[in-house]
């Protein structure tokens, strides 16, 4: 954690102040410590250079109290404890669910899901619209920053700052490749229950998370705020009309339908047990049929890549499906008086069908 994140963080139970309470410094990176907040009377541990601003128990805050006992006893002694609210509808299991898919996944810098590193830059540039609306010099937030690479990518390729927040410990994975990036800040926090006042981002963007939540809508209530009043709000879900397109479609999505609530309720080795069947076949379809059918585009998929994407697919406690004219609603209901959606954009070569075939919309005060 950099000394710069800290005008940036609240509370994230009143969005008060919070006092930073280092304990380890190296450099100008805090890499162990913790945040108080006078009102709540709660610390939030910083661990290996990132905050955790989760309001409810977690493993990741016991190794604190464990590693940082001198401090954590000071903490107690002058009143303050860990936060302990209940963690929202189902939250848990996605916690544990998307921290095993990340945790044992190996960035090698050839891949990012089903394309390269490159391919998925552009592909995360079209959906932000850069062209029109650029990042340059913007404070951008990326909720479900995942392994990190696109937001990386991103501070690079369009000269902004970016807060990266994600529930999972996949933040430790995006800390270990890219946390020497000086304009990339990673936080571990929940969608609904985030460490940012009202109007702080210039852009706040979510591409293919808010639908792993209980309540897509709920979630993206909980983002709205956080958009200053000239800013722009992405996020892409989803779409029920893609999953019904194709005979081959409705058929593998009510495979998913039944599969994904039992694999995501397994322990960790039992659920890869049970992946490992598919993997063959994700490898197969991906090397053989997507590579003839995109060339240099599609990524190579060895076992540390399929076993990954079939983690995504039948694992996540929830998977929501929506519609552009809910989501529409969801925008206008919220302020957002300008829309751009993407399934009335000419699609730029490149960029597959499917990032327009389910729900991708910009929102504009």
């Amino acid at each position: 954690m950099r000394f710069d994140l800290m005008q940036s963080l609240a509370c994230p139970m009143c969005h008060g102040p919070l006092k930073l309470r280092e304990s380890n410094l190296l450099a100008e990176l805090i890499t162990a410590g913790a945040l108080t907040c006078a009102a709540c009377h709660d610390y939030y541990p910083i661990l290996d250079g990132i905050p955790r601003m989760l309001t409810y128990s977690t493993d990741v805050a016991r190794r604190h109290a464990s590693e940082q006992d001198d401090l954590v006893a000071g903490l107690l002694r002058e009143g303050f404890r860990l936060p302990s609210a209940a963690p929202p509808e189902g939250e848990a299991a996605v916690l544990r669910n998307f921290s095993r898919e990340w945790t044992n996944y190996q960035w090698t810098g050839e891949s990012y899901w089903s394309t390269t590193p490159e391919h998925i830059l552009r592909w995360i540039q079209y959906a932000l619209g850069v062209e029109r609306h650029p990042l340059k010099g913007q404070f951008v937030l990326e909720v479900g920053v995942g392994i990190g690479g696109i937001a990386d990518a991103l501070t690079k390729a369009e000269d902004c700052d970016i807060i990266g927040v994600d529930l999972s410990y996949a933040v430790d994975q995006a800390q270990r490749y890219f946390g020497r990036n000086p304009r990339l800040h990673l936080v571990q926090a929940s969608a609904f229950a985030l460490p940012f006042r009202p109007g702080t981002f210039d852009t706040v963007y979510s591409q293919g998370v808010l639908h792993h939540t209980y309540s897509t809508r709920a979630a993206f209530d909980r983002l709205a705020p956080l958009v200053k009043p000239d800013g722009m709000f992405y996020v892409w879900l989803y779409s029920k009309n893609e999953g019904r397109a194709t005979l081959l479609r409705r058929t593998l999505m009510a495979v998913e339908n039944v599969v994904r609530p039992v694999l995501a309720r397994l322990p960790g080795q039992l659920q890869t047990v049970a992946l490992l069947p598919v993997v063959p076949l994700y490898m197969l379809y991906q090397n053989v049929y997507r590579r003839a059918r995109h060339g240099s585009s599609a990524a190579h998929y060895g076992i540390n890549e399929a076993l990954h994407a079939a983690r995504d697919r039948l694992t996540p406690p929830f998977a929501h499906r929506h519609t552009y004219d809910e989501v529409a609603a969801w925008y206008r209901e919220a302020g957002f008086r300008r829309l751009e959606l993407l399934r009335d954009e000419l699609l730029p070569d490149g960029v597959p069908n499917t990032m327009q075939t389910n729900v991708g919309v910009r929102g504009f005060h």
